[in-house]
């Protein structure tokens, strides 16, 4: 970080609101797409982002090092949005062995398009999927951290990548029409 990012840092210890600012000012973009990653909307994510920052300014205490700020706040984003998918009461319900076995492009984020898809497929779909591909969490991570078997991981996680894949076909065929 600059110096000038140190005294942000070192602001926001203090409660300093313009040094808040400026730290939302700059991983704001990051944090949203964490969580419309998880949302089902825009306006749904702009609220977790919301309580996704006021969760960073309680403990920003905790951030040892100002080369760990942003995997910090990526890190507590991701957890505020599996908080609200928890409060939504939407149990990861075991869904059974068999697992297709599909590939998905390495940068699934690349484009708007591509949340919109993800945006209309399960939450507990999505859920797996942003664990799985984008945190990069193994079966068993994502298994303890969604309280389900690793199994149903890996079903969930093949149901959501062919489900984004029919998505992202469907809307290539009606851009294809234009």
């Amino acid at each position: 970080m600059s110096a000038n990012n140190l005294d942000i840092l070192s602001g926001c210890r203090n409660n300093n609101r313009q040094a808040q600012k400026a730290l939302y000012d700059s991983f704001a973009p990051m944090a949203m797409g964490v969580c419309m990653r998880y949302a089902r909307s825009r306006a749904e994510a702009e609220d977790w982002l919301q309580d996704g920052f006021v969760r960073v300014f309680e403990k920003i205490g905790q951030v040892r090092s100002e080369a760990q700020l942003g995997a910090w706040i990526y890190s507590v984003m991701t957890h505020v949005c599996l908080k609200h998918c928890r409060k939504r009461r939407l149990p990861i319900q075991e869904v059974g062995d068999e697992v297709d076995v599909v590939e998905f492009p390495t940068d699934p984020f690349a484009n708007e398009e591509v949340v919109t898809a993800l945006q209309q497929i399960a939450p507990q779909q999505r859920a797996v999927f942003n664990l799985m591909a984008v945190e990069e969490y193994n079966y068993a991570e994502a298994a303890k951290e969604l309280q389900c078997s690793e199994s149903n991981v890996r079903a969930l996680y093949s149901r959501a990548k062919s489900r984004l894949r029919e998505l992202l076909r469907n809307q290539e065929s009606r851009i294809d029409a234009i």
